[in-house]
């Protein structure tokens, strides 16, 4: 009896880190602290965190019930501005019916902009080009 009592104390530890993990997985709730290093980085991070399960890890689009447009060059956010895309992250989707929950209080200021330019690396040249000829560019670059 002693024996296998053991082994399910020894088993806790190993079974916590999973769940702890999963939970991480998860997008977790509440802000977040980060590592503010590279925007680049953290952009591509938080994109397949908070991102990727409704548009997909190439920001495709459509990839479940829930028919989140796509954020890439197959998709029409480039004619979004800055400022659109931004408020679609913070208050939720922009689009009328959208099913988008807001995730401003689940990202801090720094994941908010670095997801927004990482947006920008999924389109096309020319794409990006119509995006800052139309003066869809404005908000300020992110500090590191």
């Amino acid at each position: 009896m002693a024996r296998a009592r053991s082994r399910r104390t020894a088993a806790w530890p190993a079974l916590v880190a999973v769940l702890l993990g999963l939970l991480a997985a998860c997008g977790g709730g509440g802000a977040q602290t980060t590592d503010l290093g590279d925007p680049a980085t953290l952009g591509q991070r938080t994109f397949a965190q908070w991102c990727a399960p409704c548009h997909g890890v190439e920001g495709e689009g459509n990839i479940n019930a829930l028919e989140a447009p796509a954020l890439n060059a197959a998709g029409d956010s480039h004619l979004l501005t800055d400022a659109e895309i931004l408020d679609g992250i913070i208050k939720g989707g922009t689009q009328e019916g959208s099913t988008m929950q807001p995730l401003g209080e689940f990202l801090t200021v720094e994941q908010q902009m670095a997801a927004l330019y990482y947006v920008h690396t999924l389109w096309s040249d020319e794409q990006r080009a119509t995006h800052e000829a139309a003066g869809g560019h404005t908000p300020p670059t992110p500090a590191p």
